[in-house]
């Protein structure tokens, strides 16, 4: 079931305008070792949504079902730490001692959404900008210039206006440079519930269509309630997730089902794997030489869109 968590506002443009300038996604999702642990995974589903529910530090959520073995969860935050807490408390908490005896595998990804946007996600706009985390020079006063030249660690940890913070540290940064260049996308319909098959359906042959894109590496389609369904790609390059937003395809979709949001996430850190799936081996050329991927990799390079993509270009 997906949610909107408007902070005190009492309409869509005022939850659009609450949340903070940085937004921090998550993705989860829980292979089961068998359809009998269904029940099971329904039932704690249903004590977690009831928990993200009562709490005000997550801004947008879903809980989704893609198969009787599949549940996914996609949740925005206002900062990591909110997240964290969120996991190591009430039923997700408890939750999680039983997921090595449930799960076959899990995933876990950290993305922050990217600047590619179409619509939005119950009155919230997530397109952001990619941040700047390295220092640049000349942008300290000049006797922290100088102090800093003796003190590289602390240097290479700081972000451009001097703060320190997980996101600059040299580990932060190493985690992104394993996954660097790679995109995530997510399409979300709402429509009437009698039209659920309908979109079902039609998310699902856009993902058919995307399989033949050769930055194409997972993609799913679920549903949280009848009427809410979900579409989560996941790219070797984001410029393929660029594609798919920018096809005919899609905006074919957005005339059929008004009020469709789709947003690029750019991938953070990631845990686990998908069914044999680990992004993180898929960028291996980013992770070459980690400790300069480390200093280096932030600085934001262009992604060159390579060529022979199977989804039509967008005409305009």
């Amino acid at each position: 079931m997906d949610h909107a968590v408007p902070q005190g506002a009492t309409n869509g443009h005022q939850a659009a305008s609450g949340p903070p300038e940085k937004l921090y996604a998550f993705t989860t999702r829980s292979r089961l070792k068998g359809p009998w642990y269904f029940p099971h995974m329904l039932y704690a589903t249903l004590r977690v949504r009831r928990q993200l529910k009562g709490t005000g530090d997550v801004v947008r959520w879903a809980s989704i079902i893609a198969g009787p073995s599949e549940f996914w969860t996609i949740s925005i935050w206002k900062s990591r730490h909110d997240m964290q807490e969120f996991m190591r408390s009430g039923a997700h908490d408890d939750i999680m001692w039983y997921f090595s005896k449930w799960l076959r595998s899990f995933w876990l990804m950290r993305w922050r959404p990217g600047p590619e946007e179409m619509g939005d996600w119950k009155g919230l706009t997530m397109a952001r900008p990619e941040p700047a985390y390295h220092v640049v020079e000349g942008t300290k006063p000049e006797a922290l210039e100088k102090a800093l030249e003796h003190l590289p660690k602390l240097r290479s940890a700081m972000s451009v206006d001097g703060a320190v913070t997980y996101d600059t540290t040299q580990y932060a940064r190493r985690r992104r440079a394993e996954v660097r260049g790679a995109g995530g996308g997510v399409m979300h319909i709402k429509t009437s519930p009698r039209r659920t098959v309908e979109a079902y359906l039609a998310l699902r042959a856009l993902e058919r269509e995307a399989r033949g894109d050769p930055d194409y590496l997972k993609g799913v389609v679920g549903i949280s309630r009848p009427g809410q369904l979900y579409l989560l790609t996941v790219w070797r390059d984001c410029a393929g997730t660029r594609r798919m937003l920018r096809s005919p395809q899609v905006r074919k979709l957005t005339e059929r089902f008004p009020g469709a949001w789709a947003n690029e996430w750019l991938p953070e850190n990631e845990f686990g794997h998908w069914d044999g799936l680990r992004l993180r081996r898929t960028r291996a050329r980013y992770a070459i030489q980690m400790p300069k991927a480390a200093m280096d990799l932030d600085r934001g390079a262009a992604v060159d869109e390579p060529q022979g993509s199977t989804m039509e270009p967008s005409q305009g």
